[in-house]
């Protein structure tokens, strides 16, 4: 379990009943919003996928949710949102912590992602955990066009 300023999450995996919950809030999250139909994709047709809700302790009501790829020695983090009532709480921060444990505990080198040029909120978030740029990918978004900043971080060396 997760603490996360006086709120308590625990994850779970997503589930196909959590689809529903999970669509409307990427709906409010982001201008290019993932579909249904993706997330059903990410849940039953891709073996990479990793796919997790946060929810709050005392209701169980998600709160958030993050989805990334493990790919051999990498972790790619695909999506992250959380619930518009429930921002600013420290629960996205306790997303991408959780990601980036379940790759620390499965010996994975390093992490990347893709984040708005535009989106400062983010890109504060990823910095404060370590994450750095490492390039641009240009028109990378669409609705509107815009470059994403890649960034990467770098898991520590762990012993076997």
């Amino acid at each position: 379990m997760a603490r996360s300023a006086s709120i308590r999450l625990f994850f779970e995996r997503m589930t196909a009943k959590d689809v529903e919950t999970i669509v409307a809030i990427e709906e409010v999250s982001y201008t290019s919003p993932w579909t249904r139909r993706m997330f059903e994709s990410e849940l039953w047709e891709n073996p990479f996928s990793f796919a997790y809700v946060a929810r709050e302790e005392d209701h169980r009501q998600i709160v958030g949710y993050t989805l990334f790829w493990l790919v051999y020695d990498e972790l790619h983090l695909m999506n992250v949102a959380v619930d518009p009532a429930w921002r600013g709480k420290g629960i996205g921060e306790e997303l991408v912590r959780f990601a980036l444990e379940t790759g620390k505990r499965r010996h994975i080198r390093m992490a990347t992602l893709e984040v708005r040029a535009s989106n400062f909120t983010a890109q504060s978030l990823y910095r404060k955990l370590g994450f750095y740029q490492v390039g641009v990918r240009r028109n990378y978004y669409r609705e509107p066009r815009e470059d994403a900043l890649l960034l990467q971080y770098d898991f520590p060396p762990q012993s076997d």
